[in-house]
């Protein structure tokens, strides 16, 4: 990984993730709707929506770098590039 990707192409990459730890796709409803600040400080944010811009901003950073794609069906999918991302930088914030 050459650089740290933003919180927000992060927390965008967790959505993925379903209940049971595994990645599905989804469409930008299903990832407008999902966003949790409660990812960015689970202590001090309530639980909030994307703003449409904030996650088309995500969405573009991510998509840019090759961590998702943009399927036929119209949903997102993360891509393996995107889930070895997701791991590295997970491990990098952890320790840091």
């Amino acid at each position: 990984m050459s650089k740290p990707i933003s919180n927000d192409a992060l927390i965008l990459l967790r959505l993925f993730e379903n209940h049971r730890g595994i990645d599905v796709p989804q469409s930008w409803t299903d990832l407008l709707q999902r966003y949790h600040s409660v990812f960015e400080n689970p202590d001090k944010r309530p639980k909030t929506s994307w703003r449409p811009e904030r996650l088309r901003k995500a969405l573009n950073e991510a998509e840019a770098q090759g961590l998702i794609e943009l399927q036929r069906s119209h949903n997102w999918t993360i891509t393996s590039r995107g889930l070895e991302v997701r791991r590295e930088e997970t491990v990098r914030r952890m320790k840091s």
